[in-house]
């Protein structure tokens, strides 16, 4: 790939930006309310909805990091695709229609329907938001590598750059404007996607395992890049990364927070199973797309995709333009417009959830202020995080392979978020001491277990005092625990009347606001 501007990628990419851009003019007429700031006002279909969590879970790490793994590491990156297409049969068959029968705006709303609000809405902030600067890191790495791929920007320049884009739609559109931006973004997303799977298909092999042996033979593992144990040490490893990845989105808070712009429970299952239906054949597709990146440029392309492997998939989609030329160019601008929507549309839904929390959460139920003050507050609390964010991706630099920093998001998600939540749903002994230590049991374990193993370090086959990729394995135990402990301790009197409705309204829907049309 060139270094230097390319004016047809920029062009595309202002083309396709611009049309994001118009929805979200439009979205911030139609936001005058808390409930329309927040959840599009509860109106969106399942079908519309649930394209929008696709395009919401579908990130750089998604698009650029299993491509790269699989580029660089075989079938590690193939397990981290197969097991994320799996995520939402758990967010399916567990919590969406119960959490859309409970909550208003964010999930603390569900556990409030039953534990002492103040208590439970911290803790949950204070999950909520490293979750959503742990995975806001890896988008805004992506944004720098790619804006320097892009136009030859610096990468500290290409950070800002995203940043500012995307807090544009989170300031002016709020939530219907972040969901049609995913709309749009996913489907582009799958249209570039399908075409360069076809355009290998026509260039390299029409048969897939005849791509899948020659990516073997340009392979330095050889017979092994088939095989688990390139990129992490020990079958626990490959085991911590498949339940981080498949627990992941029962506690990642921008989400959740999707379930409640829908009307009613049927909607929230729709919605459920059109996100699996799209993640699933994405992660199949780009997992491809990883390893005849390996087959077409072996391993000499490892110096253009870079020491994490984010670049693999924009090298492949020059080399299948013809390496040089308008052919190229072109290939390179559709992918990289599609990456850089990507990036700014998940970027906007975890800065409205992280915002949400503090404006909803904190300012209006636990510090009691007006509920008109919360747009404001949201969208002050939207641009500190936003620079607390671009200054530690400055930091850290653009080295890092942005699945793994997901990963480590999706980890301290499952692990702070998940356990609560489940135990609140369906332990008639849940406190609110309970959710309080377990939350913080599991978070606390989430974070300090990377410094203690190979996660953060320059390669994950390196020794190291607890040699376990991801802390999944023990930090989702301890926020269960965490949770048991806590409520035995918990001198609060039972409430099995509170329990009992609960029950009713996460299985009935009960006292739903049955107001909301899917005019959205």
């Amino acid at each position: 790939m060139s270094d230097g501007f390319n004016t047809t990628a920029v062009v595309v990419t202002i083309l396709l930006l611009a049309t994001t851009f118009v929805a979200t003019y439009f979205a911030s007429r139609r936001t005058k309310t808390s409930a329309e700031f927040w959840t599009a006002g509860g109106g969106m279909t399942g079908r519309k909805n649930g394209t929008a969590i696709a395009g919401d879970f579908l990130s750089s790490a998604s698009l650029l990091g299993y491509a790269g793994l699989a580029y660089l590491y075989g079938m590690d990156g193939i397990v981290y695709a197969i097991f994320a297409c799996g995520i939402f049969l758990m967010v399916m068959f567990l919590i969406a229609e119960k959490l859309r029968n409970l909550g208003r705006f964010t999930f603390a709303d569900a556990l409030a329907t039953r534990l002492r609000s103040g208590p439970v809405r911290i803790v949950s902030a204070i999950s909520t938001l490293f979750i959503c600067v742990f995975y806001l890191l890896a988008q805004m790495v992506a944004g720098g590598v790619l804006m320097e791929a892009l136009a030859g920007i610096d990468f500290s320049w290409g950070v800002v750059i995203a940043a500012v884009l995307m807090l544009t739609y989170v300031l002016f559109g709020g939530m219907l404007a972040t969901t049609w931006l995913q709309i749009i973004k996913a489907v582009a997303l799958m249209s570039v996607v399908a075409l360069l799977v076809i355009l290998v298909l026509i260039r390299i092999d029409p048969n897939p395992l005849n791509i899948i042996e020659q990516a073997v033979s340009q392979s330095k593992f050889g017979d092994h890049y088939l095989a688990t144990g390139n990129s992490f040490k020990g079958p626990w490893n490959i085991i911590s990364m498949a339940v981080a990845v498949t627990l992941s989105a029962v506690g990642l808070p921008h989400v959740l927070m999707r379930f409640f712009t829908v009307p009613d429970a049927i909607e929230a299952r729709k919605s459920a199973i059109w996100a699996i239906s799209l993640i699933g054949g994405f992660n199949v597709l780009i997992a491809f797309l990883g390893i005849s990146a390996r087959a077409a440029l072996g391993a000499g392309g490892e110096e253009i995709a870079g020491k994490g492997g984010n670049l693999a998939l924009p090298a492949l989609t020059v080399w299948l333009g013809g390496g040089d030329g308008f052919a190229s160019d072109l290939l390179l601008a559709l992918v990289v417009a599609v990456s850089i929507a990507t990036l700014l549309a998940v970027s906007a839904g975890l800065v409205l959830s992280a915002s949400s929390t503090i404006a909803h959460d904190l300012w209006a139920k636990t510090f009691h202020r007006p509920e008109t003050e919360e747009m404001t507050v949201g969208r002050i609390a939207a641009v500190a995080l936003v620079i607390v964010t671009v200054g530690v991706t400055l930091a850290i630099g653009g080295t890092q392979n942005v699945t793994f920093l997901a990963t480590l998001a999706t980890s301290t998600a499952a692990s702070a978020n998940f356990p609560v939540l489940i135990m609140t749903l369906l332990w008639r002994r849940m406190r609110t001491l309970g959710a309080v230590v377990g939350a913080l049991s599991g978070l606390l374990t989430a974070l300090v277990w990377p410094s203690l193993a190979p996660l953060l370090s320059d390669s994950l086959t390196t020794t190291a005092p607890f040699p376990l990729a991801f802390p999944i394995l023990l930090s989702v135990p301890a926020g269960f625990l965490g949770c048991i402990v806590g409520s035995f301790l918990s001198r609060e009197p039972a409430n099995d009347a509170a329990f009992d409705e609960l029950q009713v309204r996460a299985l009935t829907g009960a006292g739903l606001d049955k107001t909301k049309t899917l005019a959205h």
